[in-house]
């Protein structure tokens, strides 16, 4: 069908193909254990399965390279790329996607071996010897050239296709500094052996905003998921949680009713589910519960939120008004 829509698709195979990352523990990291995708990203794909198909178990994860994802968006290979990837402006305005909200503020920092440093003193300038281990295809080789060029300190870059080669490379002191936004780093380091023995620096190379991305040729497909997003971090902001959806749910009114029952025809106009927010919250939880399970105080990188906070607590986090 040639003017099929992205969610037409979705229906017809009943199934929501998404792009993640090749597996960074707390963001999208596939439990070999339980045989299942666990993660941040992945909660944030879960939530629009739930919004078009009711349910978070249809999903296909696809893992793909940094180099891949955005071109298997372009083609259709993929209906969601949820892969903790940078909004840019050279991605927007060469390879046909769009990001939605922003759902993650981070930035780049350096890992290095206490053996490295010359002096105790938790900063770039003070260690011994530079080889980077970098994911090829992101954002960070630029920032990298771009901070030390900045330090006049002399450093290479080694490039690696998933971070289980950066990450052996590193542990096996081919490389003795490793980069990647903090969030990341910090799952990347929970997974040494002498995790102790690392040091994730104080120097910050960049500033990150984080969004899913969907193809930019389907502009009902690109309102939905950002409206999805924006449930998450309203639905905090109102205090609705995945415990007291039901309770809630029976006694709202005003604003809080106009979020949690939206228009029929605003969601037939998105090609939702009417009852898509309340089921998003009751199936995956709101914005604080993604983060805390998966990055946060119950999750194993105990991670503070720091700019992931709402705005009314001192974060960037907002959402426009569901009116």
């Amino acid at each position: 069908m040639l003017n099929q829509t992205v969610i037409e698709r979705i229906r017809q195979h009943d199934v929501l193909n998404v792009g993640v990352s090749l597996g960074f523990k707390g963001l999208s990291f596939r439990n070999v254990l339980h045989n299942c995708w666990e993660g941040f990203d992945i909660d944030l794909a879960r939530a629009v399965a739930v919004a078009v198909l009711g349910d978070v178990g249809k999903i296909h994860y696809m893992p793909l390279q940094s180099g891949d994802r955005f071109r298997a968006l372009r083609d259709g290979v993929i209906d969601l790329g949820s892969f903790n990837s940078s909004i840019t402006f050279q991605r927007e305005t060469e390879s046909e996607v769009s990001f939605v909200h922003p759902m993650l503020f981070d930035g780049e920092v350096l890992m290095t071996p206490a053996g490295n440093l010359l002096e105790p003193v938790e900063q770039v300038k003070y260690t011994r010897e530079r080889r980077i281990a970098a994911m090829r295809g992101s954002t960070t080789e630029e920032n990298l050239k771009r901070y030390f060029g900045n330090l006049n300190l002399s450093c290479e870059i080694r490039l690696f296709d998933s971070p289980t080669q950066a990450r052996q490379a590193y542990q096996l002191g081919e490389c003795n500094i490793y980069c990647l936004d903090s969030y990341l780093l910090a799952g990347e380091r929970a997974q040494l052996k002498d995790k102790e023995a690392h040091i994730i620096l104080q120097d910050r190379i960049s500033l990150e905003a984080m969004s899913p991305a969907v193809s930019s040729h389907d502009t009902q497909w690109l309102k939905a998921v950002t409206w999805i997003m924006r449930t998450l971090i309203e639905a905090e902001n109102l205090q609705v949680t995945s415990k007291n959806i039901l309770e809630m749910s029976q006694e709202a009114t005003g604003y809080l009713r106009t979020f949690l029952y939206p228009s029929e025809q605003h969601c037939k106009n998105l090609g939702l589910r009417p009852d898509f927010i309340r089921a998003i919250i009751h199936q995956v939880g709101n914005y604080g519960e993604i983060f805390q399970r998966n990055l946060g105080k119950y999750s194993e990188l105990n991670q503070e939120r720091r700019d992931n906070n709402l705005w009314s607590q001192g974060g960037m986090l907002y959402s426009p008004l569901f009116i």
